[in-house]
């Protein structure tokens, strides 16, 4: 009789084990409209939670807003909403109009984050690639307001003029049809707009062909400026890998963390 109650009890606390994990899974909101395109919401069982938005790469011409569930469980996880943003890709809009989209998908996740317990005082933008250059493009020339840290992995386009300076004067292939006309680099440059803000930001490079001189020319230019900077030497990561791993529990997931914690 000791033994079937023991039994039972045990049993109880693993069916109310199994029922904390049920609910402390993420809520997933798919294909929000925030005007010019949709975002994805996935909310943890909390609220008034920190909020990253995560803005995707694909040399401008592709990727999308899926695929990033292991970001979404790592985040979740640490108390989190993540939000994965979609844009129009070129050449049906250009570069300028892309970073107009993201600073709108921005300005709509603040305004509205609190209805899916977000906390809107609490938002990190995160972009790997072309998403990196779109979210600082967005943040820094002010086509997105009241973001408190940006996560800048990985891109070779923070100055484009400096980048065709590495390069005889040529951006190369990945660049060549986005950026083809030059009198937009500087305007489409992050690095132009560095100092009307002082929002912290951490600035992570891969092993990409001259990804560390940009990289570490943005981060000094920033830091000159006022901003907060936090550098992560990604070197022994490929650029598609240094996006794959976060989420996962590595240090660069680890040194993400720390820095939106910091910083939010």
């Amino acid at each position: 009789m000791v033994k079937r109650i023991g039994f039972v009890f045990a049993a109880l606390l693993l069916f109310g084990f199994v029922l904390t994990g049920m609910q402390a899974e993420a809520k997933t909101f798919s294909n929000v409209s925030y005007g010019a395109n949709k975002l994805d919401i996935y909310t943890p069982d909390a609220g008034k939670a920190p909020v990253v938005i995560f803005v995707h790469g694909g040399a401008w011409v592709g990727g999308s807003k899926g695929g990033v569930r292991t970001m979404v469980q790592f985040f979740n996880r640490h108390g989190f909403v993540f939000v994965s943003v979609g844009y129009t890709k070129f050449p049906r809009v250009s570069v300028g109009q892309q970073a107009d989209q993201v600073g709108q998908a921005i300005n709509w996740v603040r305004a509205n984050i609190a209805r899916y317990g977000g906390d809107p005082r609490r938002i990190a933008v995160m972009g790997h690639s072309a998403g990196c250059h779109l979210a600082s493009l967005a943040i820094l020339s002010g086509r997105a307001k009241g973001v408190r840290a940006l996560v800048a992995n990985d891109t070779g386009a923070y100055d484009l003029a400096y980048l065709a300076s590495l390069t005889n004067n040529s951006l190369g292939i990945l660049y060549a049809l986005p950026f083809r006309n030059r009198s937009k680099w500087r305007q489409w440059s992050p690095i132009t707009y560095v100092g009307t803000s002082r929002l912290p930001v951490m600035v992570i490079w891969s092993n990409g062909h001259n990804r560390d001189k940009v990289s570490l020319r943005f981060a000094k230019r920033l830091e000159a400026a006022g901003h907060p900077v936090t550098r992560y030497d990604g070197s022994k990561y490929g650029h598609i890998r240094i996006r794959n791993v976060v989420g996962r529990n590595n240090e660069i997931s680890k040194a993400i963390l720390s820095f939106l914690n910091r910083s939010l």
